[in-house]
């Protein structure tokens, strides 16, 4: 049945992966007209440095890159 991937940058304590599980979870669920035992979600952490956009890494566009600070 439904398996839903998020990809979501690094940085989220379990409390919010297992409220996101619960809420996909159940919205998937009532919108499949499935069990909630039928629905799998899968949540992976994307380091700011492995994640880019329009070309630039997300960790340069959020202020994170930190090779600048140390040189």
């Amino acid at each position: 049945m439904p398996v839903i991937t998020v990809d979501w940058w690094q940085g989220n304590d379990r409390a919010a992966r297992a409220e996101l599980v619960a809420e996909l979870t159940a919205s998937a669920s009532r919108i499949a007209g499935c069990p909630k035992e039928a629905v799998t979600v899968l949540v992976r952490d994307v380091p700011h440095d492995h994640w880019g956009s329009g070309g630039t890494l997300a960790d340069e566009l959020v202020g994170l890159d930190r090779s600048s600070a140390e040189a």
